[in-house]
């Protein structure tokens, strides 16, 4: 079994612009997951895609092999799953073999799990039926609770007007995909190319990894920051107790 791990991290963010090599913590944030996938016993190979050569060059000094992007695909419209399919048989090409199993872990996610990703691709093999596992956690706030604002009136209306419970535990447990760890067969990722529906190169047979909600920390925002350093901080503090 050939397992690659791409790890996605483009130079245009504008919302917090070159997020990933600025400082965490005392290390580039994309340094985090490089330094997590390489731990991993069961990639083979981990490897940045990227457009820009400062992340690229951050990269490569924590030990992931860089592969250039070209700039169609980086671009704010671009679909994530491209960039793994461009990955993908870039280094298929390059190395003349074939890829199983492609882990994608977004770069701007700094906290994960010891053993998580090696678990994920342990569940994904375990079930030959299944097209992908994913990380999530459980949210707590509930879209048939949310509203809408009508811009005429002025006025709330319901965002699902058939949602009539009112307690908690009458509701289902909902859970948020967060781009921890994603595990993919090759043949679904390749299929969904040109497929402009969300998850579709996940497949239709997705499992779940459920996890605690710091583990989903995403860089996004300037006041994320300040959010991961705060988990960091608190499973430092854990860690240091046992």
């Amino acid at each position: 079994m050939n397992v690659l791990c791409v790890i996605p991290a483009r130079g245009g963010s504008r919302r917090a612009p070159m997020k990933h090599v600025r400082d965490l913590c005392g290390k580039p944030l994309i340094a985090y997951t490089v330094e997590m996938a390489l731990k991993s016993r069961l990639c083979n190979k981990v490897v940045v895609s990227t457009d820009n050569d400062e992340i690229g060059a951050v990269a490569g000094r924590y030990g992931a092999e860089v592969i250039m992007r070209p700039a169609e695909l980086a671009r704010d419209t671009s679909p994530f799953d491209d960039a793994l399919r461009h990955a993908l048989q870039a280094e298929e090409e390059a190395g003349g073999k074939t890829f199983d199993i492609v882990v994608a872990l977004q770069a701007n996610v700094p906290i994960r799990k010891d053993g998580e990703i090696d678990e994920a691709v342990q569940k994904l093999v375990s079930r030959e039926d299944g097209t992908a596992v994913a990380t999530a956690y459980a949210i707590d706030q509930r879209p048939e609770w949310m509203k809408i604002l009508d811009p005429e009136s002025g006025l709330i209306r319901p965002f699902i007007p058939s949602a009539h419970a009112f307690r908690m535990q009458d509701l289902p447990t909902l859970y948020l995909l967060d781009g921890a760890v994603i595990v993919l067969r090759r043949g679904p990722l390749l299929a969904a190319a040109g497929v402009l529906k969300v998850h579709a190169y996940m497949g239709d047979r997705v499992a779940l990894l459920v996890h605690d909600e710091r583990y989903a920390t995403e860089i996004d925002h300037e006041q994320d920051f300040l959010k991961a350093e705060f988990y960091m901080k608190y499973q430092a503090a854990l860690e240091a107790s046992l």
